[in-house]
């Protein structure tokens, strides 16, 4: 585990010092912060159930150009596909137009960005049920792709959920924890929404036999009650202070088409840590397919043989719970007590917290996958065995990254861009995911491709998270995060 041991260098006190924790006015404003985390987890429920179910339909009533992954989410009852001509389509329109959202979100608030990106994903869903076996069914598909790509899509809405998450965490700490929850609520509902498709299918084809599209008579009422419950109860993450002095624009819009990359790699005395995280983000994003892979692999082979296949298929899924909503708690709640006595010894340890976690979780997968491939095999079983249960304990990886990342902004004093970093990873990731996909693709029996696939990147992912010690900002970030923090006061 990783210590941190260059100090940070001064900078202006947070508002919320030590003395203001304690008094009434600051316990009804984490009440406030409480409220809108819990009302931002029920728009992601609602979101990750409508992604589930229209994901479902997607592979009955479409015909593709290119090849489907069966294996990008397998239930008991139900597998979901990954089409990788749509995912890349739609990866390509989201990089184009994820710098104007992120930066859009920075200047005017998260919840514009959740509505536009969520409308699209309805205009998308629309068209998948109007054009269900039609002929033409491919062209409107590729309209409808565009239209969402153009509205953000999914990297947008998960920019915006990220963004809204540090906007209302009360300290580094927290905000890891958070993303922890985040990532669990997106896998439960995911599958639940994903259940609720199978469920309607297996009830159409049972009465009327009915084409699966009409799930999608589902999924839009669903997305459009959480439109309006985004529009009626979410309030605004960010205060009316940094909605009147928000980032500068970009001059041009080719500014914004590039900014993932000039996001990350922006001058300054570091640039080079910033660079190699999200270095890190993206090779660590190359292997996220290889979890699923391994699951469906292993439940095909039968390697468990005294366990029953829809327990092979579970038990990971409650092992990435228990890591989310158990571990990651826990562990954050000792580092708190342990390391924290101040504002800046807050803000330390929740770097010190994510960077571990991310280290350590990356480590962890790198050596369940190298394990894997050398001692995968029915002859081998016990150790596969061990590899296999314990590879879903790295599920922390992904959060924690992403809430180091913001803690260099943060350090750096560049917390009012929190919309295009999250912008910048979330692009990124789901590229990585794509190139995942791509890697692995084919059938249950290439998991050795994907082994020596996942191991390498894993440890390359793992060699850009060695650097230690926290960011160093400019004198001029300083300043500038100085005179907002002040003015937060009047």
């Amino acid at each position: 585990m990783s210590t941190e041991t260059d100090p940070l260098l001064p900078r202006p006190r947070s508002p919320r010092s030590t003395s203001e924790l304690t008094t009434p006015e600051d316990g009804s404003g984490s009440r406030s912060e409480r409220h809108k985390l819990y009302r931002l987890l029920l728009v992601v429920a609602l979101a990750s159930t409508c992604r589930g179910i229209s994901m479902f339909s997607r592979d009955f009533i479409i015909s593709r150009p290119g090849p489907i992954l069966d294996d990008w989410l397998q239930m008991p009852d139900y597998s979901i596909g990954l089409d990788l001509w749509s995912t890349w389509a739609s990866a390509v329109v989201c990089f184009a137009s994820i710098g104007w959202w992120s930066a859009l979100s920075d200047r005017r608030g998260r919840v514009p960005i959740l509505l536009v990106s969520l409308t699209g994903s309805v205009i998308l869903d629309v068209m998948y049920a109007a054009v269900a076996r039609k002929i033409f069914s491919h062209e409107g598909i590729s309209i409808a792709i565009i239209i969402e790509g153009v509205l953000g899509g999914f990297p947008a809405f998960n920019a915006a959920v990220h963004a809204y998450a540090s906007d209302v965490s009360g300290d580094a700490i927290s905000r890891t924890v958070i993303f922890s929850v985040i990532q669990a609520t997106y896998l439960i509902f995911l599958r639940c929404g994903g259940y609720l498709g199978w469920a309607i299918e297996k009830l159409l084809d049972s009465t009327t036999h009915t084409s699966p599209e009409f799930t999608y008579f589902l999924s839009i009422p669903l997305a459009l009650a959480n439109l309006y419950l985004i529009h009626r109860i979410l309030p605004e993450s960010l205060n009316q202070q940094q909605l009147q002095n928000p980032p500068p624009p970009r001059s041009t819009l080719l500014k914004y088409i590039f900014s993932p990359f000039t996001t990350l790699a922006r001058k300054g005395p570091s640039r080079g840590k910033v660079v190699l995280l999200a270095f890190a983000t993206f090779f660590y994003c190359w292997t996220l397919a290889f979890g699923g892979k391994m699951v469906s692999f292993t439940s095909y082979q039968g390697y468990f043989r005294g366990l029953p296949r829809s327990l092979v298929l579970v038990i990971p899924l409650l092992i990435n719970l228990s890591t989310l909503l158990g571990v990651i708690p826990a562990l954050a709640s000792f580092i708190q007590r342990t390391f924290t006595e101040s504002d800046s010894d807050s803000e330390k340890s929740g770097r010190l917290l994510a960077r571990s976690l991310a280290q350590n979780s990356v480590l962890l997968a790198a050596v369940c996958a190298i394990g894997i491939l050398v001692f995968g095999g029915p002859r081998s079983s016990i150790l596969y065995g061990i590899f296999f249960f314990t590879y879903p304990f790295s599920i922390g990886a992904l959060p924690a990254l992403y809430s180091l990342a913001a803690s260099y902004f943060t350090a750096l004093g560049r917390s009012r861009e929190f919309g295009a970093l999250f912008g910048a990873l979330s692009i990124w990731a789901t590229w990585g995911e794509f190139i995942s996909y791509c890697a692995t693709t084919g059938s249950p029996g290439y998991l050795t491709y994907a082994v020596d696939w996942t191991a390498f990147y894993l440890v390359v992912s793992l060699l850009f998270l060695v650097p230690n010690g926290p960011p160093v900002a400019s004198a001029e970030a300083v300043a500038e995060s100085g005179r907002d923090e002040l003015e937060s006061r009047v």
